[in-house]
């Protein structure tokens, strides 16, 4: 009996590819780039992305294999077991999330939207299209994902935002989109 691949390899090997082609945009780019400052490169954090995602995309496939080897010690499957492993039910799921993900790079590349100052005493706050679209990124993701608390789909993607707006525009002075 032929065994199959299990679909944690193959998801693996494409977040390998996909991390391997990042890294190399990140090479390439910082190569071809005036600034040979590594710690003032836009270059920096595609690749600790891209890094993160090889590695994270190698366990994935280990989880497979070793999933993979537990399957074939196991006593096969019945016909009704094997009605159970959705495989692609899964497929819907991450295909969602892919297309989401492409409708918010496509918002952000796309979508221009005036920067709004507020200021509160000497703090003062910038909004801009990457505020905007990342909430309601986030809010979206998370009610896809099954989230369905009020108090959770608001104080989550309002925080992470607001997070990662000032950890890069305020303390690390790197302009977002």
């Amino acid at each position: 009996m032929k065994n199959k691949i299990n679909s944690l390899i193959i998801e693996g090997i494409i977040f390998c590819g996909s991390g391997l082609g990042l890294l190399s945009y990140s090479l390439m780019s910082y190569q071809k780039a005036f600034n040979k400052v590594w710690a003032q490169s836009p270059y920096l954090f595609p690749l600790i992305v891209a890094i993160a995602m090889i590695g994270l995309s190698l366990w994935i496939i280990g989880e497979g294999v070793q999933k993979m080897k537990r399957e074939a010690a196991e006593v096969p499957k019945t016909a009704e077991e094997k009605k159970t492993d959705n495989a692609g039910e899964k497929r819907k799921w991450v295909i969602g999330a892919l297309i989401l993900c492409m409708l918010y790079y496509a918002a952000l590349a796309y979508l221009k939207i005036p920067y709004i100052t507020i200021g509160i005493l000497s703090f003062a706050y910038t909004f801009s299209t990457f505020e905007v679209v990342t909430v309601v990124f986030l809010v979206a993701m998370m009610a896809f994902m099954g989230v369905r608390k009020p108090a959770v789909l608001v104080f989550v993607p309002l925080g992470t935002t607001l997070f990662l707006s000032l950890a890069f525009r305020t303390f690390l002075h790197v302009l977002l989109p």
